[in-house]
């Protein structure tokens, strides 16, 4: 199957009454030509067991302490980790064990091929070595593992434990949607922007612009040139430093709006600090994301969102992207810009992913962000924020 992408163009919804929303409709079957699909089925989980309030209670029991996860063999090193832990008021654990897992911790000897050692998941990963000096070869394992630092002990014992403590602190619920083109051209940006009008009635709005070539989201938007910070001026942020990033922040219609202005956008670091510092603030943070920082971003998110074109040769990049970027499983969901030969639930089977909405181009001329109208675009980025603030919320 094979398509010939035409040039960007925008333009309304042709069919009258036609309504794009978070989970589209799919046809009974297919028009004209095109064969039949035939409809990916998954295994359900498993019916468990009813709990007894004895059960209840033990489990709570459990999870009321944070729990580090420790990935090695034991020795002093992991007797020092245990110590660092234990001083934070978390219990250092094996993997597997039961309860809410804060972060895992790894002997540098636990990565192997650049595996990823949390097994897919999304928790936070430090690395510790009892080597006084860090092995040149490490530190392209641990950034293939997605590790947060590298930590010689007892050399960095105090940042070990100032790492562990912000872990372990309680958090205020935020909302952490990324976004990112599955090809080039995608839309990713402009549908971000979307995001982001939509979220203005359910609190406080943050969206970065994270390229690292500087993605122009602030003239996309429109943004008057503004004083406030850009990402220049957050390479040193700090966990603590969230709420000063935020109201140093320009705003456009309500947004905290971080961009790179003239200069260069974030490193893999400062976007990983800046996310953290945001974390626990609450609000919704949205961050379109550049392809080479997906990875970087990936365990702070909660959602991924995908956009993609509907066409063969769209869904054969965004392929080829979720390859690279090795996404937990349950992390990244697609959003089908129509502008193809397939279907939007063709393109979700295509690429074993949940579809999570569809829209077709706004007018020629509508500013993301600015211009918001009933349906497209803007009707899907609402349907959809609701979808995940609903889910959030179970």
């Amino acid at each position: 199957m094979t398509s010939t992408t035409a040039a960007p163009t925008a333009h309304e919804d042709p069919v009258p009454g036609l309504v794009d929303t978070a989970v589209p409709a799919e046809p009974s079957q297919s028009t004209g030509s095109r064969p039949l699909r035939r409809r990916s089925r998954f295994p359900g989980p498993e019916p468990q067991a009813p709990h007894t309030p004895a059960q209840d209670h033990a489990e709570h029991s459990l999870e009321s302490r944070p729990k580090v996860t420790w990935l090695g063999p034991a020795g002093p090193l992991r007797e020092q980790v245990r110590d660092h832990a234990t001083a934070v008021g978390a219990e250092l654990c094996e993997s597997g064990a039961p309860g809410a897992v804060h972060c895992t911790v790894a002997d540098a000897a636990a990565l192997t091929g650049g595996a990823r050692v949390t097994g897919g998941d999304r928790r936070p990963l430090l690395v510790v070595t009892d080597a006084e000096e860090i092995p040149q070869d490490l530190w392209p394992r641990a950034l293939e593992c997605g590790a947060r630092a590298v930590l010689p002990l007892p050399a960095r014992s105090e940042e070990l434990l100032s790492r562990l403590a912000d872990l372990a602190r309680p958090r205020t619920s935020t909302l952490m949607l990324g976004v990112a083109g599955g090809s080039g051209g995608a839309g990713a940006s402009s549908f971000a922007a979307r995001l982001a009008a939509a979220a203005r009635a359910h609190g406080p709005v943050t969206l970065l612009d994270a390229d690292p070539l500087g993605g122009g989201l602030d003239l996309l938007v429109e943004a008057p040139t503004a004083d406030g910070i850009c990402w220049s001026e957050a390479g040193t942020l700090g966990p603590d430093d969230g709420e000063a990033l935020r109201e140093g922040l320009p705003r456009v219609d309500e947004v905290a709006l971080l961009t790179a202005r003239d200069d260069a956008g974030p490193s893999p670091e400062q976007l990983v600090r800046a996310l953290t510092a945001l974390s626990p603030l609450g609000g919704i943070v949205i961050v379109d994301l550049g392809a080479e920082l997906v990875p970087a971003a990936a365990e702070l998110l909660d959602p991924l969102l995908v956009v993609v074109p509907s066409s063969d040769h769209a869904v054969r990049a965004a392929a080829r992207r979720l390859r690279v970027w090795q996404l937990p499983a349950d992390l990244a969901q697609v959003v089908v810009r129509r502008r193809g030969d397939l279907v939007p639930r063709e393109v979700a089977e295509d690429l074993a992913l949940p579809l999570a909405g569809a829209f077709r181009d706004s007018a020629r001329g509508t500013v993301p962000l600015l211009d918001v109208r009933r349906r497209g675009a803007d009707r899907t980025a609402r349907d959809l924020l609701s979808a995940v603030l609903s889910e959030a919320r179970a």
